[in-house]
């Protein structure tokens, strides 16, 4: 069958066929899935997701280890958490920040990572 049939019968039947079978997503949940992508076309951003992947973690303790500004940081902290992509809770006078399960789960299932240790 040619796509697109001309006869309106056939037309209509082909409309209600492909309609039943195709998933249709809302624009709303487009763009939502596309800003949380968006969050992960940032190399800092994605290194900061793979760190809070192995666990909670304060400001501080980030800047540390990616040997970045605070201030970049927080910034891309508070992008990922616009996004839902981080979350954070006060300790003390610290504020941690932990991964969301959804990012969690894309980051494990969709990255591969080596097994080397030093990927930062």
């Amino acid at each position: 069958m040619k796509c697109c049939p001309k006869d309106k019968n056939i037309k209509k039947d082909w409309m209600e066929k492909l309609e039943s079978e195709s998933i249709i997503v809302s624009d709303d949940t487009v763009i939502e899935i596309s800003n949380f992508c968006k969050v992960f076309s940032s190399p800092l951003r994605l290194k900061i997701a793979f760190l809070l992947n192995s666990g909670d973690l304060c400001v501080c303790e980030i800047v540390s280890i990616l040997k970045e500004k605070q201030n970049l940081i927080s910034h891309n902290l508070s992008i990922m958490k616009k996004y839902r992509v981080v979350s954070s809770y006060n300790q003390a006078k610290y504020k941690y920040y932990r991964i969301e399960r959804v990012a969690s789960s894309f980051l494990s299932n969709y990255i591969k990572l080596p097994t080397d240790k030093t990927i930062l």
